[in-house]
């Protein structure tokens, strides 16, 4: 049987909006959340995996533990020991 130890560590990012005090709640229906899951998040995946991949002696790859990509991403890295 094959053995693996794992660690874990997190990145997290929180993005927040700011409006003019006479902002009335939800006015723009959450587009700044919008733009950000269009234009910020695939490049933080794209940028992400592109720079694990450059490890010599790595294997980056996405993963899921089944929550939603806006949510989350899981990135799956692995040594590569020969």
């Amino acid at each position: 049987m094959e053995h693996i130890e794992e660690t874990t560590w997190v990145l997290r990012i929180e993005a927040s909006a700011r409006f003019a005090e006479d902002y009335d709640g939800e006015d723009d229906g959450y587009a700044w959340r919008e733009r950000f899951r269009d234009e910020v998040l695939p490049r933080l995946v794209r940028a992400t995996l592109r720079e694990l991949g450059t490890l010599p002696g790595w294997r980056a790859r996405p993963a899921s533990r089944g929550l939603p990509a806006d949510d989350e991403l899981l990135v799956k890295l692995e040594r590569v020991v020969d």
